[in-house]
């Protein structure tokens, strides 16, 4: 069932965006985010700083370099 006020998106980004705003009304951290990880790379789609920038959008570091 498709819901008729269900939002379309075009792109990873925007529907990240999105879901993290969603989340942030439930989650009481500063940092959380939405990655993408290939296992070579790790690039940072969105992220959600409450009080204090730990990490951006759109940063990226090698995988064997992430935590």
């Amino acid at each position: 069932m498709i819901l008729s006020n269900t939002p379309t998106y075009t792109s990873i980004e925007d529907a990240s965006r999105d879901v993290l705003e969603v989340i942030s009304k439930f989650v009481g951290v500063n940092t959380f985010f939405i990655a993408k990880n290939d296992k070579t790379a790790v690039d940072i789609i969105s992220s959600f700083n409450r009080d204090e920038i730990i990490l951006e959008s759109g940063f990226e570091t090698l995988y064997r370099d992430s935590y």
